[in-house]
C-alpha cells in the first residue's frame, strides 16, 4: 500500500492510503469465504452457497468489516512507516466503494500526540515557608479531648473566662465572606476566635449571654492562608446560642490516661502531629506550584478531539479522589453525572498539566506498576471497610480504575519537581536553599502515634 500522511496544522494529521486491487480482492474473498463457513442457506450444503447469493444476504456487513481491516492495517504502516504518536481512535473519513479487482483510496483523520518542548523542569525556584505549630492549633486539640471525654452543660447568664460559648460565627472582608460556622464552639478567655487574634482577645467572648451579637473587628494576620486578604481589615460576627462549662477530667488527668508523662509532654506530641500535617499540606501545595510554573512555559497547542476525551477521563480522576476522600458513593455519581460533557475550555489548563506531567513521566521513565495499583487498592480497602476485590471491581465498573493509575503517576512527577526544587525562604532576601524537611517532631510522634491513635472529636475554635 502507497501511504502518504498530510499535516492541515495542529495535531491533526490526515492519513491517505491506495489498496491496490489484488489486495481488495483477497480481503473481499477472504471475507465471504468466512461467512459461508458460518452459515448454511436452504437447499446449499453449508459452506456451498453460491457468491452471488452471499453478496445479496450480507454484502454490507461483509464490506463494513473489510473496510475496518483494511483500515486497521494502515493505520498500524503509517504508524511504523511515519513514527506517528496517536492519540486516541482514528476515524474513517472516506473509503471508496469495494469491488473485485478495482484497487480503493482510504482516507483517515488522526490526532498525534502535542509537539512541544519541555522547559527545564528541575531546580525550580519556589518560596516555602517554615512550617510552625500555632499555640491555639494545640490547645483547641487539648480541649477537645476534654469534649470526649466530658460534658459541656449549659449555665444561665453572661460567660466567664474558661467557660464556653455555642455561636453561629461568621468572618468577613467587606461584602466578602471568608468564613461560617453554625454552632460553632467558643472557649471564653482563650485569646483566639474563630482561629484568629483580635486586640484583647482573653476579653472579648467575656459577659456574653444567650441571643446577644457581637462584632470583632481585627487586621489579617501577614500570613492569612489567602495572599489577597492579608492585612486587610476583617469583622468577625458572632450570635451566642447558649453559654456552657465544662464538667469532666482535667487535663492533667487526661494526659496520664493517654500515657504521658504530663500536659507538657502531650502538647509536644500534638505539636508534632501538627507539624507533620502541615509539612503534607505545604508539600501537596508546592508541587502544585511546580507543575503550574512548568505548564506556563510551556508552549502547545492541543488537540481538539483528544481534549474532549481528555476531559471527561480528568473528571474520572477527580472521582477517584472523591472516593480516596471517602466521599459516599451517592455524591461520587452526582457528581459524574454533573459533569459529563464538561466543556473543554473549562479545563484547558488542567490538559495541558496533563500533557506536561506525562511528559516529564515519559522523560524520567516513571510508571505505575500492578503491584502499586494492588497496594493502592489494598490501603482504600482498609480505609472504607471492604474487601481489595471489591473495590478493585468497583473502579473497573465505573471507569475510574484508569484515574487511579494516571493519579498515581501524577503523584510520582509531582514529588520529583518538589524534590528537586530550590526553594527561598520568603522572610529570607532572595537566598535559595535546597528543600530542608523537618523533623525531630515528626519522627517522635510517628512513635508515639503508634501507641495512641487520635480522637476524633469535636475541638473548640
Amino acid at each position: 500500500m502507497q501511504i502518504t500522511v498530510e499535516n492541515p496544522g495542529g495535531c491533526r494529521r490526515i492519513i491517505k492510503a491506495e489498496v491496490p486491487a489484488d489486495v481488495v480482492t483477497s480481503k473481499l474473498n477472504e471475507g465471504y469465504r468466512d461467512i459461508n463457513k458460518q452459515v448454511q442457506f436452504p437447499g446449499f450444503r453449508k459452506g456451498k452457497a453460491p457468491r452471488n447469493v452471499l453478496e445479496k444476504r450480507f454484502g454490507k456487513e461483509v464490506s463494513d468489516d473489510v473496510r475496518q481491516t483494511l483500515a486497521d492495517e494502515v493505520v498500524k504502516e503509517a504508524v511504523d512507516e511515519h513514527a506517528l504518536k496517536l492519540l486516541g481512535t482514528v476515524e474513517v473519513v472516506e473509503v471508496g466503494e469495494l469491488k473485485n479487482n478495482t484497487p480503493v483510496v482510504l482516507t483517515l483523520e488522526a490526532e498525534v500526540y502535542p509537539e512541544f518542548e519541555l522547559p527545564e523542569y528541575k531546580g525550580l525556584e519556589l518560596e516555602r515557608p517554615v512550617v510552625k505549630a500555632e499555640e491555639h492549633e494545640i490547645h483547641a486539640q487539648l480541649r477537645g479531648a476534654q469534649m470526649n471525654k466530658g460534658d459541656l452543660k449549659p449555665v444561665e447568664g453572661a460567660s466567664k473566662k474558661s467557660q464556653f460559648i455555642r455561636a453561629s460565627v461568621k468572618v468577613t472582608v467587606g461584602d466578602d465572606e471568608i468564613f461560617s460556622q453554625e454552632r460553632g464552639l467558643l472557649e471564653v478567655g482563650f485569646g483566639w476566635v474563630a482561629g484568629l487574634k483580635p486586640a484583647k482577645a482573653e476579653e472579648q467572648l467575656v459577659g456574653l449571654s444567650k441571643d446577644d451579637t457581637k462584632e470583632i473587628k481585627l487586621k489579617l494576620p501577614g500570613d492569612f492562608e489567602r495572599e489577597d486578604l492579608r492585612g486587610k481589615e476583617a469583622v468577625i460576627h458572632l450570635t451566642v446560642a447558649e453559654v456552657l462549662e465544662y464538667d469532666g477530667p482535667s487535663l492533667e488527668e487526661l494526659a496520664k490516661e493517654n500515657g504521658f508523662e504530663d500536659v507538657d509532654a502531650w502538647r509536644e506530641d500534638i505539636r508534632g502531629k501538627v507539624l507533620t500535617a502541615k509539612e503534607g499540606d505545604l508539600d501537596r501545595a508546592t508541587e502544585e506550584k511546580a507543575l503550574a510554573k512548568v505548564a506556563d512555559k510551556t508552549e502547545m497547542e492541543l488537540p481538539q478531539k483528544f481534549s474532549e476525551r481528555k476531559a471527561a477521563e480528568l473528571i474520572q480522576q477527580q472521582a477517584y479522589r472523591m472516593y480516596q476522600q471517602g466521599m459516599p458513593e451517592e455524591s461520587i455519581r452526582e457528581f459524574l453525572d454533573k459533569n459529563q460533557g464538561q466543556g473543554v475550555d473549562d479545563v484547558k489548563n488542567m490538559l495541558k498539566r496533563a500533557f506536561v506531567t506525562d511528559a516529564i513521566a515519559r522523560k524520567e521513565r516513571l510508571v505505575v506498576t500492578e503491584e502499586e495499583i494492588q497496594r493502592e487498592v489494598a490501603r482504600l480497602a482498609q480505609t472504607v471497610g471492604r474487601t481489595p476485590d471489591e473495590v478493585y471491581a468497583q473502579f473497573q465498573q465505573n471507569g475510574t480504575l484508569s484515574g487511579m493509575r494516571e493519579e498515581l503517576k501524577t503523584s510520582k512527577v509531582l514529588k520529583l519537581l518538589r524534590q528537586k526544587a530550590k526553594y527561598v525562604d520568603p522572610g529570607a532576601e532572595g537566598e535559595t536553599k535546597a528543600e530542608s524537611k523537618p523533623k525531630k517532631a515528626e519522627k517522635k510522634t510517628e512513635k508515639k502515634a503508634e501507641k495512641k491513635p487520635a480522637d476524633k472529636t469535636e475541638k473548640p475554635d
